[in-house]
């Protein structure tokens, strides 16, 4: 069977070395091309990338030339056999030309669509790379439409009790305003489950429906109100990205604001609050004010997590998030048994994210993709974040009141 090379060529102003880098490392990988990566950068050793999408390919490297060439076998989901791939780093000034070839990619029937898939995966990969080390901006972000919804914890005994035939989907806990979910007519406690012909079961589906589209296009989404399904177009609003902070202390000062805020309303509403009524669950499964404030704190542990991870250059996250865990509220809530406990945990947990933010270290900054990636994601999530979880301890202490 005759088989052909599918080439691509990108200059980036980056040196070699951080280019190799780019592809030889998990997190690099992660930052631009892939969405989950486990490599091992030695001759035989593994490479295994995959998306969310439910694509994935495997290979092995069979050259690593630091600086100036990397090659490994390549074998996608669904593809008929085996390709390699060699990537070639030529200085260019102070940049560095890239030139990509994906060979022995087969011809005729059972190869057309893996191989349109290849040309086009590459060809927005490499200009992905391109935007990642020079700003930072990760086009599938930057570029990627937004539905203009807050979205909500989902399990089946949330399915039962809002009346909802089914427990996979995307529970919409609120709307945004002037977006595309609002001016479609979607409400809280609307179940997701379809977005034109792509199933929505959880946040990666939802991720990767969104992600084969642009700003301003028309879907159709599908949804449960109760037990009645609908489905209703929506017109996806575009992105707003802002630039985050350029420095590590700006970003320490930027998320401490934020986080100080949202600490002196925690402590204002459970002032003379009794320790039983803040542990009283409105219903059997929704979260105490105790529990949201548990919450609160293992978020700080998993941003402190992810901070090590991201400058460690090997995140430990492939599988999917586990969820919101009784189990660590108990051993938290062991501890820390009193509001007032929690909120100095809280508080103390914080300090210590902040503390850790300000010391990033210049050669992690100086990797534009993975300092946008960590800066953009704490500005983007951390006040809205900390805004509902306010809101939902005070609707909490107010069910708590009414029993």
């Amino acid at each position: 069977m005759p088989r052909i090379d599918i080439t691509q060529e990108q200059r980036i102003e980056a040196p070699p070395a951080q280019v190799y880098e780019a592809f030889t490392n998990s997190t690099a990988l992660r930052g631009w091309l892939c969405d989950g990566a486990l490599v091992h950068p030695s001759r035989g050793g593994a490479i295994y990338l995959w998306w969310t999408s439910g694509y994935y390919a495997a290979g092995e490297f069979r050259k690593l030339a630091p600086g100036e060439r990397v090659s490994f076998t390549w074998r996608g989901r669904g593809e008929p056999g085996q390709t390699r791939v060699r990537v070639d780093l030529r200085p260019d000034g102070e940049g560095t030309i890239v030139s990509l070839a994906h060979r022995r990619v087969g011809t005729g029937k059972k190869w057309a669509e893996a191989a349109e898939s290849i040309r086009r995966g590459w060809e927005r990969g490499l200009e992905n790379l391109r935007s990642v080390l020079e700003t930072g901006h990760d086009l599938r972000f930057t570029r990627r439409p937004m539905m203009g919804i807050y979205p909500d914890a989902f399990s089946p005994e949330e399915a039962a009790r809002l009346g909802v035939p089914t427990n996979k989907g995307i529970l919409v806990g609120g709307v945004v305003e002037g977006m595309g979910a609002a001016a479609a007519g979607l409400q809280k406690s609307d179940v997701i489950i379809r977005i034109d012909r792509a199933k929505i079961s959880d946040w990666a589906s939802l991720e990767a429906a969104l992600g084969a589209h642009r700003a301003g296009d028309e879907v159709a989404v599908t949804h449960y109100r109760g037990p009645e399904k609908r489905t209703t177009v929506m017109t996806l609003s575009a992105r707003a990205v802002e630039e985050p902070p350029a420095t590590p202390v700006a970003l320490a000062e930027a998320v401490g604001r934020s986080d100080e805020d949202c600490l002196l309303q925690l402590e204002e509403s459970l002032a003379g609050v009794p320790d039983d009524l803040a542990g009283r669950r409105p219903a059997e499964s929704s979260w105490s004010a105790k529990e949201v404030l548990c919450h609160l704190i293992f978020t700080h542990r998993s941003t402190q997590q992810w901070i090590v991870d991201l400058v460690g250059g090997q995140e430990r996250w492939a599988d999917d998030w586990p969820g919101n865990l009784d189990i660590a509220h108990a051993g938290l809530l062991a501890v820390c048994p009193t509001a007032g406990d929690l909120l100095a945990e809280l508080r103390r947990n914080s300090a210590e994210t902040r503390a850790m933010l300000a010391a990033l270290p210049e050669a992690f900054v100086a990797r534009r993709g993975a300092y946008w990636r960590l800066a953009h994601d704490l500005m983007e999530t951390f006040t809205s974040h900390n805004e509902a979880h306010l809101t939902q301890i005070q609707e909490a202490l107010a069910a708590g009141r009414s029993r």
